[in-house]
């Protein structure tokens, strides 16, 4: 064998062995990403909560005379005084008023049945939702305890405050100093494409910080106007199911379904009629924000196809819980944001990074 034959078969091996390699270490990563799922997922919500209080800081250090550092404490103190406020005047009386909620539920849920098995079709569906729910040890009868049992959940609820504590402590960690965790990610990134990272970091935050603010909106303005509509229709603890839409609203999709039912159910209690109305008024105020609030907001965020954010959701529900249902959307707005930059315009348009950028950011406004 030639010496030309022996270097082709040893630089064919190299290749062979270093994509090999490429793909092991590849599988080592997911690998690690997947049992480590959970963890990454309370960092990102971690840097959430530091991009949730960094608009506010950042706005007032723009806007007054005020130190970066003092513009924070400023915020901090109005948000705990805030917080304060809410648990002196309003969480005392909240707790009964669900604690009356879920009292009611189970009532509502039997009154429910009884008028749908008036019908035979109605009585069929309740008989095959019944043995649905016998399939998975999930009788009826639960139901009616409801109340019992979120009761039970709540008080044995530890873990998850400690899962909100930690995310929070994250949060403020970051939020005390930015710069060095900015500082220390682009570190990892070669000289050469530093200031690549650094725009790609920027245009991250833009992208975020529009999603948040579009979110925060959308649930203040459901919130308001599904408890004012209730009030108006006189269904009982109006504010409380307001607060309730307002809050499973951040869940896109799924979320506002969740809020629907308990206020329906509530309704029915006044009677068939007022169910009909609160009915209307979720699906008017549904397509409110979904055609005027979200849009003239997020339009200039990362526009998410819904089957898209669907399947995210069911997937995230399903192996990581509530945390997953959270934070799929502002995952699938960071991802979309990794493809467009560096496959899309980076690899397939083979764009600078300050005119890759500058397109993405174009593109979202125009659209």
């Amino acid at each position: 064998m030639s010496k030309s034959e022996n270097h082709h078969l040893s630089d064919y091996a190299r290749r062979v062995w270093v994509t090999v390699g490429i793909v092991v270490i590849t599988m080592l990563l997911l690998l690690a990403i997947w049992f480590s799922l959970n963890v990454l997922l309370m960092v990102f919500a971690g840097l959430l909560v530091t991009l949730f209080f960094s608009i506010p800081t950042n706005y007032l250090h723009q806007h007054s005379p005020l130190s970066r550092g003092l513009s924070l404490l400023v915020v901090m103190l109005v948000f705990l005084a805030l917080l304060v406020g809410f648990f002196l005047n309003f969480a005392l009386g909240m707790n009964q008023e669900f604690e009356r909620l879920l009292n009611i539920l189970p009532d509502s849920w039997s009154s429910l049945e009884d008028a749908i098995r008036q019908y035979p079709l109605g009585s069929r569906i309740i008989d095959r939702f019944e043995q649905f729910s016998n399939q998975f040890s999930m009788p009826s009868d639960e139901i009616r305890s409801l109340s019992s049992r979120l009761t039970t959940v709540f008080s044995s609820a530890l873990g998850a405050f400690l899962n909100v504590f930690a995310v929070v402590l994250i949060g403020l960690f970051v939020l005390i100093e930015p710069d060095s965790y900015k500082k220390g990610v682009i570190v990892l990134v070669t000289p050469a494409r530093r200031d690549e990272a650094r725009g790609f970091l920027d245009l991250v935050y833009h992208k975020l910080t529009w999603w948040l603010v579009g979110r925060l909106i959308s649930m203040s303005v459901i919130g308001l106007l599904f408890g004012l509509g209730l009030w108006g229709l006189g269904v009982p603890m109006a504010l409380s199911l307001g607060i309730l839409a307002g809050l499973l609203s951040f869940i896109p999709y799924l979320g506002p379904v969740l809020a629907a039912i308990p206020a329906l159910l509530v309704a029915f209690t006044q009677g068939p009629t007022t169910m009909l109305y609160v009915g209307l008024l979720y699906l008017a105020i549904q397509f409110l924000e979904s055609n005027i609030v979200t849009p003239l907001v997020q339009r200039k965020a990362v526009s998410i196809p819904p089957a898209l954010l669907l399947v995210v959701q069911l997937w995230l529900g399903i192996y990581t819980g509530i945390l997953g249902l959270l934070l799929a959307e502002p995952l699938i707005v960071m991802s979309m944001l990794i493809v467009q930059r560096f496959y899309v315009k980076g690899w397939l348009e083979d764009k600078k990074p300050t005119e890759a950028k500058e397109e993405i950011l174009q593109e979202q406004e125009e659209n």
